[in-house]
């Protein structure tokens, strides 16, 4: 009888061990996102200007 309650705690033991990692797993995954800032700076440059944007923009009067 000894034996048996030996081996069923052992069982317990580890089931309480294997379900407290479990949820800490999960609980520490859980994250929030956080808001970005998405408007642009009004003086941002966007591309360079160069001869051949130059060019286009003379074909296009």
């Amino acid at each position: 009888m000894k034996k048996d309650d030996a081996d069923r705690r052992s069982f317990l033991k580890t089931l309480m061990t294997g379900s407290a990692i479990a949820a800490t797993t999960f609980s520490a995954g859980t994250a929030i996102a956080k808001k970005q800032d998405t408007t642009r700076k009004t003086d941002e440059v966007l591309y360079r200007e160069s001869e051949d944007f130059k060019d286009y923009y003379k074909s296009l009067r």
